[in-house]
């Protein structure tokens, strides 16, 4: 008997073979419900190893993806661009080699030849001590700096000016300061412009504050400094004019390799290095630092997935014994099943569905258990909460896949029982 079209329009049953069949999953359904619940203490620890593998996953998986958002979060306030020429190879285990100090006409040189791949080029150089006010005192690193340092880390003024070409040659008395500086030595005070900071026998006057800028992926804490001109800081402080560092920035990333490899170039001649000789100072960029980070994260989230899948199969092993229990214990009732008509295919559906159910109830456990984790792991680390909807999805079809593989020999089993040896096994 054929249904309505109303019937067929709303995708109801429209024969009674199909109406039959939906009862049948549905009353399937519900026996097999029905049998996992006899013994629920075994049902739950037979699905452990599937709750634990899905759970592992999602956490670690969730945690990657959190990881790495945070990471290109700080990038932002470091620069994705940033290009580092630092004094003295570095070896394999980022040890210092054959140091040579560096030196503003490198930055020059940089910046001439190098330009037209730059937002600009700086010498930069860096020491620590303690800064005190007549509100407070703080220890803090104060950092030697030209113009082209704004471009190049993109630092918002807050109040005041930046650094000028003019205060660099006048050798300046002035300074920058972050937040964190701000709130140590001038506390409640929000514009300090025009205070005296005293450095050793330096005295500075505040010219500018710079705007928050969190920490770098190192965990550094970029307030915490105090930026002046970069001579009045070699002549006026330290007595020293050899710098470590030169800091660039690309003007696009498609532009980073490119603008490496030119500084690379003219550093080497500089530094008067014959063809095939090593370099004595190491050129690298913030993206070949993060990709590290990023490696190491992915490591970690094959290694977990490897745990997992170690897990899965122990799991889904576990279903396969209880399931091949369950067949000796329900012998007699397949028989009976047999005797009032079931079919094979009705006996080896039956048993499949059990041990689907199994490792789907798992899965389902697994993925609140992972979720709960990831938000836990985010609170604790303070990174965002990322949960793949991809992952879950996976997640429960890998949970389904374990229920019938592994359910499938002892399903098979159970239909290839003779009904009249299983009607007098006691």
């Amino acid at each position: 008997m054929v249904g309505s079209p109303w019937q067929a329009g709303y995708g109801l049953p429209t024969t009674d073979y199909e109406r039959n069949r939906t009862m049948s999953l549905l009353s399937a359904l519900r026996v097999a419900l029905e049998a996992l619940l006899v013994n629920k203490g075994r049902s739950a620890l037979t699905s452990l190893g599937i709750v634990i593998g899905i759970s592992a996953v999602i956490a670690m998986v969730s945690a990657g993806s959190g990881a790495r958002e945070k990471l290109d979060e700080r990038l932002e306030t470091v620069g994705k661009n940033l290009i580092l020429i630092r004094a003295g190879a570095r070896t394999q285990q980022g040890l210092v080699a054959d140091f040579v100090p560096l030196s503003q006409d490198d930055a020059y040189a940089i910046r001439k030849e190098v330009g037209s791949l730059l937002l600009g080029a700086t010498a930069v150089q860096t020491t620590q001590r303690l800064a005190l006010t007549r509100t407070g005192k703080w220890p803090t690193d104060v950092v030697g700096i030209t113009p082209d340092m704004q471009h190049i880390r993109n630092w918002q003024v807050m109040l005041g000016r930046y650094i000028t070409d003019d205060d660099v040659k006048k050798m300046a008395p002035i300074c920058l300061i972050g937040q964190t500086v701000r709130r140590k030595l001038f506390p409640g005070k929000a514009n300090p412009l025009g205070e005296w900071i005293r450095i050793d026998r330096l005295r500075v006057r505040v010219v500018a504050v710079l705007g928050e800028k969190g920490r770098s992926p190192t965990g550094a804490d970029q307030d915490n400094q105090i930026f002046l001109p970069i001579t009045t800081l070699q002549r006026r402080l330290v007595g020293e004019e050899r710098i470590g560092l030169v800091l660039a920035a690309a003007r696009s990333e498609g532009s980073i390799e490119r603008a490496k490899a030119e500084i690379v170039r003219v550093m080497r001649q500089r530094h008067h290095l014959k063809t095939g000789a090593p370099d004595d100072f190491d050129v690298s960029t913030v993206r070949e630092m993060a990709q590290v980070a990023e490696v190491l994260a992915k490591t970690l989230t094959i290694l977990v997935g490897i745990i997992a899948s170690i897990s899965l199969v122990v799991g889904g092993i576990g279903i396969m014994n209880i399931m091949l229990v369950s067949v000796t214990e329900r012998t007699r009732e397949i028989g009976i099943r047999m005797a009032v008509g079931a079919t094979s295919v009705d006996i080896l559906s039956q048993f499949l569905l059990e041990a689907m159910v199994l490792a789907l109830i798992g899965g389902l456990l697994g993925i609140t258990l992972g979720i709960s984790a990831a938000a836990a792991l985010a609170a604790f680390a303070s990174w965002p909460i990322v949960v793949s909807p991809f992952i879950v999805s996976l997640a429960f079809l890998v949970s389904a896949g374990v229920g019938i593989f592994f359910g499938y020999y002892p399903a098979l089993k159970a239909s290839r029982l003779d009904p009249i040896v299983a009607l007098r096994y006691e």
